[in-house]
């Protein structure tokens, strides 16, 4: 179980850092490639703009320099080395596929110029006038990112020379790699991190595990006074269910070997009185064989009282009936109440999810009225800022009236404004007043709100409580109506047992009327019926000592239980 709950952790772990490793790889390498080209070839579009803003054509001169117009570009050492300067690329002006202007230098420090560009450039940049971009440029022996865009005449789509940027490939590749490999490192320490996390957790809930299956085969042993450990009993997890349900069972089966301890020593004690009073009956029917003459005597009286005991069974067989009856309705009644404790106790598990989503409303009306103080008291502070604006405009208004004053017949007008502007802070300053006495009262309220749902969570809880009690109680009636109806099916069987008796005693009781009407028929009757009986108490006997070492062997299996 432990393998299996740490592959179920670790597993996904390792499939999300090697897919993070992989997006490393591939589409993060290459969206900052991507980043490099988009850059070159932004500078590159720069510098064919700087070049093109010249008016004129370009053209070659008799000395081999190139013009744009009246703008010698092979003498534009000053705009490469700019744009080298502030983006960190290297320039190059190709007219034809001939280098005339590069801020590229070699060891002397001197431009590298005349060299000619390579087939497969010349072929797509001055033949076919498309943008290319290399990812591997040799540029006066360093390889570089490079990124080619056609030069063309004002007045016309065909190439004559080309704009090259470029940047060094190895240094941009050491940056990429830099972070590609902070990526897969923070993969691999957060993988490492969850390996751990897994196995502390898988140890603590198989140790758990461990614990409660320890308790379980100590039980099983025999020893019902194991203790369990007390934090298992108090985790809150199936675990932690598990721990208080062997608590409950190793209880509960203290009880029943206790009770079943009690039952047996009261079977033993009534199988040897049993067996003395077996005894006792089987040396009185051996006198009953002695005392077979005088039955021949009573055979008229046993003939009337045969007639009486006949009626007695008849009365009793009525009663009999009429208890059958009844307990076939006491039956009835008993599944009819077991039926409804099943409603009852379906009802009261749908009261307790109701509860559990009342409560669940309650926390979040609760929350939602705390950001209400909170937004109440942002607007409070608005109101104390707003007085406090309509306070520095009302003495603003007091100065203009002043001024206004001083001012005489020229700042009537501005009295005027003035005056409108104290208006306005005093309006202002009723406004916040009534906001104030508005915002206190919605806070009261919200503060007598949370209060209130305080109340209603804690009357929620204890009604959770009471219905889990009552649960509690409603299984335990059911448990006591089961054992009912169980009894009830013991009683029918017995009343069965005592109309089939009752049906045998009518006809015994004819058979004796019968016999003592005969007279000596009767007598070797009784005799043989003596005989009989004497046969079956020796059985019970004999029985009787079984029960005695059944009993004995109950009380040897209880001693392996320890309570």
């Amino acid at each position: 179980m432990k393998k299996k709950i740490f592959s179920l952790i670790v597993l996904p772990v390792l499939i999300l850092g090697a897919a993070v490793i992989l997006i490393s790889l591939t589409f993060v390498k290459g969206a900052l490639v991507k980043e490099i080209k988009e850059a070159l070839q932004s500078a590159a579009t720069a510098t064919y703009a700087a070049y093109n803003q010249n008016t004129g054509d370009y053209q070659e001169a008799q000395n081999g320099d190139i013009w744009k117009g009246s703008y010698n570009i092979s003498k534009s050492e000053s705009l490469v080395d700019n744009i080298k300067e502030k983006s960190g690329m290297e320039v190059t002006f190709f007219y034809g596929d001939r280098r005339v202007m590069t801020s590229a230098v070699d060891e002397n420090g001197e431009r590298v110029l005349g060299s000619p560009a390579g087939d497969t450039i010349v072929k797509n940049v001055l033949e076919k006038g498309e943008e290319y971009f290399s990812k591997s440029v040799y540029l006066n022996g360093t390889v570089c990112y490079g990124y080619y865009i056609p030069v063309c005449q004002d007045d016309s789509d065909t190439p004559i020379g080309m704009i090259f940027v470029g940047t060094n490939k190895n240094d941009k590749d050491a940056a990429i790699n830099r972070i590609v490999y902070t990526i897969i490192a923070v993969a691999g320490v957060m993988m490492l991190a969850c390996i751990v996390l897994a196995v502390l957790f898988t140890g603590s809930m198989t140790g758990s595990l461990k614990k409660s299956i320890g308790a379980v085969q100590s039980v099983a042993s025999g020893n019902l006074k194991t203790d369990i450990d007390r934090k298992l009993l108090n985790r809150k997890d199936e675990i932690g269910d598990l721990s208080r349900a062997i608590k409950e069972l190793q209880g509960e089966m203290a009880k029943s070997i206790e009770t079943i301890a009690e039952n047996a020593k009261a079977v033993l004690a009534a199988s040897g009185e049993l067996e003395n009073t077996a005894r006792d009956t089987t040396g009185s029917m051996n006198e009953v064989g002695n005392a077979v003459n005088s039955i021949a005597e009573s055979a008229s009286m046993q003939a009337s009282i045969s007639g009486r005991a006949s009626d007695n069974i008849a009365d009793m067989g009525e009663r009999i009936e009429q208890t059958s009856r009844e307990m076939s309705d006491m039956k009835q009644n008993a599944k009819a109440m077991h039926e409804s404790e099943q409603k009852n106790a379906e009802t009261i598990h749908k009261l307790l999810e109701s509860n559990e989503e009342v409560r669940s409303l309650i926390q979040q009306i609760s929350v939602q009225t705390s950001q209400t103080n909170k937004s109440v008291q942002k607007i409070k502070e608005a109101t104390e800022l707003i007085a406090s604006i309509a306070e520095e405009t009302s003495l603003l208004s007091l100065n203009a009236s002043i001024e206004a004053a001083r001012a005489g017949e020229n700042g009537k007008g501005f009295a005027v404004v003035a005056d409108q502007i104290q208006k306005l802070a005093n309006m202002s300053n009723e406004s916040s007043s009534q906001i104030e006495e508005i915002v206190s009262r919605l806070m009261e309220d919200s503060n007598a709100a949370v209060d209130i749902m305080g109340n209603v969570a804690g009357t929620i809880e204890n009604q959770t409580n009471n219905m889990n009690e009552t649960k509690i109680m409603t299984d335990e009636v059911m448990i006591r109506l089961q054992e009912s109806m169980e009894s009830m099916n013991v009683i029918e069987g017995s009343v069965t047992y005592l109309d089939n008796a009752r049906r045998e005693i009518v006809k015994t009781v004819k058979e004796l009327s019968d016999i003592a009407g005969r007279n000596a028929a009767t007598t070797q009757e009784v005799s043989a019926n003596a005989n009989l009986v004497s046969d079956n108490f020796r059985h019970i006997e004999e029985n009787t000592e079984k029960l005695k070492s059944i009993s004995d062997g109950l009380e040897e299996s209880i001693k392996h239980f320890s309570v």
